[in-house]
């Protein structure tokens, strides 16, 4: 019988043996490194074991238990780890409460092996043949008992954290909670029943219980985050490595994440696994929008796509930089619509921009007199060098008004909820100051004035054209304003 039993538990073993190594494949889910360590402790205890039940003797015996307690001791460590990691709580089980428990498995690993010497954690130790084979039988020290109650503290733990998780998740998600409580909840049985005796004779049944807790915990952890997404969200996020990826399940929970999508996204947070994405608006944004679709985020912009897996099963966002290329058709626009000198509205904006107007006001053309004369007295970068003081005189008392580089030396303003007479005002201000500017190249300017008809662009234009070259046939530098209210 001690044959077959020690077969099962070599079987046993090499199953927790084979999802330990699985989860260091996918460390990036919540949990599963400790979760992989607890595997592997478990084999090594469950091997260990199944030696101890072909053992001929109590010193042979004993020999297996000491290696046993090499992964047994830091059970209720491992447990606590896993629990936390994988819920996410930190407020009670904290780096001091996972130090204390550290550091009692550390004595209870000593005391184990030089019981001899003290007898704390087992009083005595003895042999039960009742089965037909020896079976160890012990009396508990007072360490042992310490052990036991570090080990339901962090089953405990355990449980309590998987329970309120199970009550505020939904779906598939509350679904994988419950197959990882149902797997915590197997050890503490199968302990519960070898303290009290109420198992087959001196018998351990905890060893023979890993391969449940193993299969059920790998299931809530594997069950969509692996099995199902792995083959598809692996060779994506691959593919697309220098693009940010971000995996959601159907409930909203983030999968998995690459490297880049942590360099790009200080904007959105520290993004983590097994988090929900209602946690960061932004991203909640993104994947209730277009499947295609361009975002801002800071001063970075992104094309996204919206790669759904399966009809319920999440999706795959993938974020590729655009920066560049939007700069560079802001660039453009702004090169369409503004003139390179003066840094002004050109005249293609100004007509974009007439025929947009839905409030009454007025229209402005301003003309440098003699300008022909400043090229030909002082040469054409003064002329510029005049072109671009105007601009800046212009922009001085007229900011509320649309400004254009006309043609030439022509300048035209559009001034909305704007009157004829308080612009005629604002004009001779502003032809008062330009005359009177400190520079190099002295001119004056002339400036015509009338109400603006919505409709009818060329109309207009052609009437403020004609009150320009009055002022300029009434000697210049000097402002003429239409005095009719209708055109």
């Amino acid at each position: 019988m001690n044959v077959i039993l020690s077969t099962l538990l070599m079987i046993s073993a090499l199953v927790l043996i084979v999802l330990g190594l699985v989860g260091f494949r996918h460390k990036g889910i919540s949990g599963v490194k400790a979760f992989s360590i607890l595997m592997l402790a478990m084999a090594v205890h469950t091997i260990a074991y199944g030696f101890e039940l072909l053992s001929p003797n109590l010193e042979a015996i004993y020999l297996w238990i000491r290696v046993e307690y090499m992964a047994m001791s830091f059970y209720p460590f491992l447990i606590l780890w896993f629990a936390r990691e994988y819920v996410g709580e930190r407020k009670f089980a904290n780096r001091y409460v996972m130090a204390i428990l550290l550091i009692l498995n550390v004595i209870t690993l000593f005391l184990v092996q030089t019981n001899a010497m003290h007898g704390w954690y087992y009083e005595n130790l003895g042999v039960d043949t009742s089965l037909g084979f020896p079976t160890l039988v012990i009396d508990k020290g007072i360490w042992y008992l310490v052990q036991v109650a570090a080990l339901y503290f962090a089953i405990g733990y355990a449980l309590v954290v998987l329970l309120n998780r199970i009550i505020n998740t939904r779906g598939s998600s509350r679904r994988r909670v419950i197959l990882v409580f149902a797997g915590m909840l197997v050890p503490l049985v199968a302990s519960i029943i070898y303290l009290f005796g109420w198992g087959i004779g001196q018998i351990d049944l905890s060893p023979f219980s890993y391969i449940f807790l193993s299969l059920l915990v790998a299931g809530g952890l594997y069950r969509y985050d692996i099995l199902f997404l792995s083959e598809v969200t692996h060779e994506m996020i691959f593919d697309t490595i220098e693009e940010a990826v971000i995996v959601v399940d159907g409930e909203g929970y983030i999968l998995k994440i690459n490297q880049a999508t942590n360099q790009l996204f200080e904007a959105i947070g520290q993004l983590k696994i097994g988090e929900i994405v209602n946690q960061y608006p932004v991203l909640t944004h993104i994947i209730a929008g277009k499947r295609m679709q361009t975002v801002s985020i800071g001063e970075q912009h992104y094309q996204i796509r919206l790669i759904p897996i399966g009809k319920h099963h999440g999706t795959i966002v993938v974020f590729t930089g655009v920066t560049e290329i939007t700069e560079a058709k802001k660039q453009m626009e702004i090169l369409a619509k503004t003139d390179q000198l003066t840094k002004l509205y050109n005249r293609r904006f100004f007509v974009d921009c007439f025929d947009q107007l839905e409030q009454e006001g007025v229209v402005m053309l301003v003309d440098i007199d003699h300008f022909k004369g400043v090229n030909d007295q002082y040469g054409h970068p003064a002329g510029d060098r005049v072109l671009c003081e105007l601009a800046g005189c212009l922009n001085e008392h007229f900011s509320d008004g649309v400004i254009c580089r006309y043609g030439g030396e022509e300048f035209a303003l559009i001034l909305e909820n704007e009157t004829l007479e308080n612009a005629k005002i604002r004009g001779e201000k502003f032809r008062a100051a330009f005359q009177d500017r400190e520079t190099d190249f002295p001119c004056t300017v002339s400036i015509g004035i009338c109400w603006y008809k919505k409709e009818d662009y060329s109309k207009t234009m052609n009437l403020v054209d004609k009150l320009l070259y009055q002022a300029k046939n009434a000697g210049r530098n000097s402002v003429v304003s239409e005095e009719s209210v209708v055109i």
